[in-house]
């Protein structure tokens, strides 16, 4: 009797063990600095900080309120520097950057001062000149 509860058990558990894991939620996406980005925007903080592939990071902390970020938060994840079809700077969305319903994908880089617009993020001048030359993508973070 033993053995026949035994093998019931050791059936029961290697169909559990075959069967798929619930999908109850949706995995999130893990980044590596150095790897798949190159430049950090941390918006609570107004911090950028630039990551060079050789030497150390340098912090640039947006002290002048005519250089804040972008008036309502961006969400957090990897973002493209590209440049638009005019040859202006922008942050483009790639599909790992969840954007909720109504957020553009393309996020232009405009000067600190220039009055940004919604689809846009004011960055100080060393920022600005960093990006264009050496980098080719941005976390965005809280």
């Amino acid at each position: 009797m033993y053995k026949r509860m035994l093998k019931s058990l050791a059936a029961a558990c290697a169909l559990a063990l075959s069967a798929p894991a619930p999908a109850t939620t949706r995995e999130k996406p893990v980044y590596f600095d150095a790897g798949q980005y190159s430049a950090t925007l941390l918006q609570n903080a107004h911090e950028w900080r630039l990551q060079p592939i050789t030497g150390n990071a340098v912090d640039v902390i947006e002290r002048d309120p005519a250089c804040r970020t972008h008036a309502t938060p961006i969400p957090r994840g990897v973002w493209l520097v590209t440049r638009d079809d005019a040859g202006h700077l922008q942050l483009v969305a790639p599909s790992s950057t969840e954007l909720p319903s109504g957020f553009p994908a393309q996020l232009r880089l405009v000067a600190c001062g220039s009055g940004a617009e919604r689809d846009a993020i004011a960055v100080p001048d060393i920022v600005f000149a960093w990006l264009a030359g050496n980098s080719g993508s941005v976390m965005i973070d809280e």
